[in-house]
Parts: structure tokens; sequence; C-alpha cells
């Protein structure tokens, strides 16, 4: 007589469950959110080639990438190229953004996922606005805090939410708008391998210098500097000053024009290759930043060489990684091997 009950309650606390499993997964079935699976920015996807415009604000820090021509530009940065690459990357992320699930409606809790509203100093948060030619916007998203792997099989979840619209939600992608202005950069400069390298001059602004010197390719190094009385610290002890400019990189980039070099206080450095070319690198210190001012000069087939770069590199400064500056300022103590022990 009491099988009916039970089996009426087993029968409900089935359907319960299947609810809640629905509300839980919130990625399918008749109560998932229509949004569930779709597109979060629609119009980026079929409309890549026409962006002309990305703007970045996190807190109170603005990266403006922008089409110039074929190429992208950070405005921010007198227009400097930007890093191909990581802006490719950001505009497929973007276009690949799908909704998975519902979030929180809650403004307190919006810290936790880094979706806050940008602007805010400490925000954490990054607003991206696409646009057109005709500043039309196919797109704009609150982006937060990155899940690596969160949704399985290598899949990548993010957090967001649209302006205005107070329901977050956890969205399929991957998306990296983590680093600062500077990280949009295209940080390449140019490559000057140690094995064409004829002879380097590396002079401090006390006068102090090294001449790292061979004759010929195969030969190696040898330091013009070195007393009879003293060693170097290692047979291998000038690779590293003479290979400086092998994958020369940038941290940060200014306008020459507005960049108010000094005439004292700085280091010199020129490298003179086998093959005619020849780099110099004048650097100051401000600010604890190594800033570069770099000219080239070329014979023979290095002219062109030469010509290009300078066209390239003259209007600006650069801002130099530390390890990348303090190998151009190699100093003669740090080559020696220390004195034996009387």
């Amino acid at each position: 007589m009491q099988q009916k009950p039970l089996i009426a309650l087993l029968a409900v606390t089935a359907f319960a469950l299947v609810l809640a499993a629905f509300a839980v997964l919130g990625n399918g079935g008749p109560f998932a959110d229509p949004l569930v699976g779709t597109p979060v920015l629609p119009e980026v996807a079929p409309n890549l080639a026409a962006i002309t415009r990305v703007s970045l604000v996190r807190g109170d820090v603005a990266t403006t990438l922008i089409r110039d021509g074929e190429a992208w530009a950070v405005a921010e940065r007198g227009n400097y190229p930007a890093d191909a690459q990581k802006l490719r990357a950001l505009l497929l992320g973007l276009a690949e953004l799908t909704y998975v699930e519902p979030k929180t409606k809650q403004p307190q809790s919006y810290p936790r996922l880094q979706i806050e509203d940008a602007g805010d100093k400490d925000a954490k948060s990054t607003l991206i606005t696409i646009t057109d030619a005709k500043s039309s916007l196919l797109g704009e998203v609150i982006a937060g805090k990155r899940r690596v792997d969160q949704l399985g099989g290598g899949d990548d979840g993010v957090y967001l939410r649209k302006p205005g619209n107070a329901q977050s939600w956890l969205a399929r992608g991957t998306l990296d708008v983590s680093g600062d202005t500077a990280s949009w950069l295209d940080q390449k400069l140019f490559d000057l391998p140690a094995a064409g390298v004829k002879e380097v001059v590396l002079a401090a602004p006390d006068g102090s210098r090294l001449t790292i010197t061979r004759d010929k390719p195969e030969d190696k190094f040898r330091l013009v500097e070195l007393a009879k009385d003293k060693k170097l610290k290692s047979d291998d002890a000038l690779a590293a000053p003479a290979a400086a400019l092998a994958g020369f990189t940038l941290s940060d980039v200014k306008l020459a024009a507005g960049a108010n070099f000094p005439s004292d206080g700085v280091s010199h450095a020129r490298f003179a290759m086998f093959n005619g070319l020849t780099v110099t690198i004048d650097l100051t210190d401000q600010d604890k930043v190594s800033w570069a001012r770099i000219v080239a000069s070329g014979s023979g087939d290095a002219a062109a060489t030469a010509q290009g770069l300078n066209s390239r590199l003259a209007p600006w400064v650069f801002a130099l990684p530390q390890y990348e500056a303090d190998l151009l300022k190699t100093r003669l103590a740090t080559l020696l091997a220390p004195p034996k022990a009387s």
C-alpha cells in the first residue's frame, strides 16, 4: 500500500536531481540559458579584416592598437609597430569566445572574477573595445580572470561581462590581455650574431674603454686592454659582450624628438662587423632605465643594410632590457680573473 507514495517520492527526487544537474552544468537541456554556446562577440569573426582599432583599458592605463596600412601600431608609443603575433592571437581569441555558463550578477562579487568596471585605478579587469574604420562598434567586453584548461580538453576559460550588463559569464576561449602598454610593442630590433662581429668597443662615461677584437671570423676574440700580468676569468669571457647584439630587443620606446637625450654621462658601444656594417649605441640611464640611441653606417653591400636600419630606428630611443644594457656597459674588472691569494 505504501509503494505508490514511495515511487512518487523517488520520481520527484529524480526530477529534482535532473533540474539541479542542468542548473549546475548550465550547458545544455531545456533549462539552459539561450546564450550558452553562442559567440560572445558575434560581429568580430565575420569582420576581422575590417577591424582597425582595439582599445584596452585596465585601471587607469589605456592601450590603443590601431591598424596602420597592413600592419598594427601602438598609439601611446607614437604609433610604433605592435607585436603582430600577439595582436593576431588577441583578435582570434575575441572571435572565438563563446558563452558557457552564467555566473554572478552581484557587483560585490565582480572583483573576485576580475570583471569590475574598468577605469577604476585598482581594477584588474580589462575593457576591450573593437571598432572599424568608420568607428562603428564591432564588440565590447570586460575580460577578467583566465582559467587555463578549466573546461578540459585543452580549452581555457575566461570570466567576462558586457559593459552595462550585471550578468557575468564563464566563456570558452583563450584570451591574453596581460601586460602593460609596452608589452604590445614589437620588441625585436635586429639580430647581429657574434659570428659576424669583428670588433667591439665599449666606452664608459668616465673615459675607460674595452676593445674586443679579432682579425678573422675563425679567430678567438682578444681583449686589447688586457695587461700582461692579468688573465681573463675564463676562455669565453669575451663571448657574452661580443654577442650583445644577437637577438637585440627593446623593453619600451619613445620618440627621439621629445626624449631629451643628454650629452654627458653617456656610455657608448660600437660594433663593427666583417661585412662592413657598423652599429653605434649611446646609452643613458634615466629613472633606473637604460635608454639607447642607435645609429648604423656601412660600406659596400652593408650600406643598404645601414640605411634600412637608420630609417627604421632613427625616430626613436629605446629602453633596453637590463641584461642587454649590462652587456653594453661591461667593465674590465668583470672580465678579469681574481688575483691569486698570496
